[in-house]
C-alpha cells in the first residue's frame, strides 16, 4: 500500500515498546506485548477518575490535538481511512497505538469475540476522543475529552449511515463497525 504511516508504539505490558504500521485498510500483525483481559472494560464512556481508577494526568490540548491528527488523516482519502482490528489478530487483547503526542496516547483495543472484525472510519474515532470537529459542550461531555485531564475510554460511536460501512466490499468482508474501545492514557505510562 502506497500510504503507511511508521508510528512508535509504546505498549502497556512491561513498558515494552515496538513498531506498529498503521495501514489504511487493516493492521497486519504487529509486535506487540500480551496484554490483561479485562472483564469490565466495555464500551461505555469510562473516565480514569479517583479512587476506583487512575488519572492520567492528560492535557486538554493534547486531546483535541490527537483527536484533529486522526480526523485529518481519515479525511485524506475520499472515501475515508479504515481503522481495522481483525480478532485473529488480537486473541491476546491488545492495544495498539493509533497516535500520541506529548502528554497523551491514544490506544485502540479490540473488545469483540476472536470470530469478529471490526473497522471503523478514523473520523469515528476522533469524534469518539472529541464529540466531533464543531461538538457541542454535551457532544464533548459524552466523549472521551469530557474526563478532561483523567483521560477515559470509550467504545467507537459510529455512523451507521455512513457510506463506509455500506459498501459492498466492507459487507463482503464480514466487517461489522463496533467493538473496537478507544482509550486516551497518559504517555508516560503507556
Amino acid at each position: 500500500m502506497s500510504s503507511m504511516i511508521k508510528i512508535t508504539a509504546i505498549l502497556l505490558a512491561g513498558q515494552a515498546v515496538a513498531a506498529a504500521t498503521l495501514r489504511p485498510v487493516t493492521l497486519s500483525p504487529s509486535p506487540r506485548a500480551a496484554q490483561t483481559c479485562y472483564s469490565g472494560e466495555t464500551a461505555t464512556l469510562t473516565c480514569y477518575t479517583a479512587p476506583n481508577n487512575t488519572p492520567q494526568d492528560v492535557t486538554v490540548a493534547d486531546i483535541t490535538y490527537v483527536a484533529a491528527y486522526l480526523r485529518s488523516y481519515g479525511k485524506q482519502t475520499k472515501a475515508g481511512r479504515m481503522f481495522t482490528m481483525n480478532g485473529a489478530d488480537t486473541p491476546d487483547c491488545a492495544e495498539w497505538t493509533l497516535y500520541a503526542r506529548n502528554t497523551v496516547t491514544a490506544l485502540a483495543k479490540h473488545i469483540s469475540p476472536p470470530s469478529v472484525n471490526s473497522s471503523v472510519l478514523f473520523e469515528d474515532i476522533a469524534n469518539t476522543i472529541d464529540g466531533g470537529a464543531t461538538a457541542t459542550d454535551k457532544q464533548k461531555q459524552a466523549a472521551i475529552i469530557g474526563c478532561l485531564t483523567d483521560g477515559g475510554s470509550l467504545g467507537v460511536v459510529y455512523n451507521a449511515s455512513s457510506p463506509a460501512y455500506n459498501t459492498a466490499a466492507y459487507k463482503a468482508a464480514g466487517y461489522v463497525p463496533g467493538g473496537i474501545l478507544i482509550k486516551i492514557v497518559n504517555s508516560a505510562g503507556a
